[in-house]
C-alpha cells in the first residue's frame, strides 16, 4: 500500500505551530521516505519533534520519523537522485500504525497497529 504512494502529505506539530505540505516520497519494505525542503518549516518541526502523519490518496500513516545524513539512505532509493533531492533532506518514516480509506464498493476502510 505505501509503495504506491509518489506524493503525500507530511503534517507535523512542534515550534513552527501546525505545519503540512505536499512533498515527494518513496517506500522501501516498512519505511516511507520524503524529501522535505531545506526551507521549510516542516524541517524545523521535525527537529524538534518525531510525531508525524503522512496523508496519501488512499492511506494515513501516522508515525516516528528521523532526519537522515548522507549515507544513511537505502541503495535502491530513487528519490535521493532526483534534482529536486538537491536542496532536500530526507525523512524517514517508520509507520507505527496505518489507516486504509474504503475502496470502491467497500463500506468501511481498516486500521492496522504496526509495532
Amino acid at each position: 500500500m505505501l509503495a504506491t504512494a509518489r506524493q503525500v502529505v507530511l503534517s507535523t506539530w512542534g515550534p513552527a505551530d501546525i505545519q503540512a505540505e505536499s512533498l515527494s516520497c518513496e517506500s522501501v519494505d516498512l519505511a516511507l521516505y520524503v524529501l522535505v525542503p531545506r526551507s521549510s518549516d516542516l524541517l524545523f518541526n521535525l527537529e524538534n519533534s518525531t510525531l508525524v502523519v503522512a496523508t496519501a490518496e488512499n492511506w494515513q500513516a501516522r508515525g516516528m520519523t528521523r532526519l537522515l545524513r548522507p549515507g544513511q539512505c537505502p541503495e535502491q532509493l530513487a528519490i535521493v537522485r532526483t534534482p529536486e533531492a538537491a536542496w532536500c533532506e530526507v525523512a524517514e518514516i517508520c509507520p507505527t500504525r496505518l489507516q486504509l480509506r474504503p475502496t470502491h464498493g467497500q463500506g468501511q476502510g481498516e486500521t492496522i497497529d504496526i509495532f
